[in-house]
């Protein structure tokens, strides 16, 4: 079986049944949408006269927004990291793999026991 180098050259054709294409698309189309709506509220809230301590208030709602979507983001990232999913049969694979390799390194000079066992001081 031929391992592939490098894989985001060939982004998957399907996602989740659907086009990958289309898929993407929709995701943009929602997203440029959300984000058009929120910036004419945000604009009309800047253009309507609002008193100096309500606008200084507006201005400062992107900057917010911003804040806010990192703190999200970096939640769901230390999430998904403390909930990764364990695969043993993948795991177990991917140990043979490695194995096979050190010892095809090992076979060619490239690596000694040393290396293998972590006493390369």
């Amino acid at each position: 079986k031929a391992v592939e180098l490098v894989p985001a050259l060939n982004p998957p054709t399907t996602f989740e049944g659907r086009d990958w294409c289309v898929e993407m698309g929709t995701r943009l189309l929602k997203l440029g949408s959300i984000v058009g709506a929120f910036l004419a509220v945000w604009v009309y809230a800047l253009q309507s006269g609002l008193p100096e301590q309500y606008r200084k208030a507006v201005e400062l709602v992107p900057l917010w927004a911003l804040v806010s979507f990192g703190c999200y983001s970096l939640c769901v990232i230390g999430w998904s990291l403390a909930h990764f999913p364990t695969c043993e049969e993948d795991a177990s694979t991917l140990r043979v793999e490695i194995d096979k390799a050190q010892k095809e390194l090992q076979a060619r000079g490239v690596l000694t026991a040393a290396d293998l066992n972590g006493d390369n001081d």
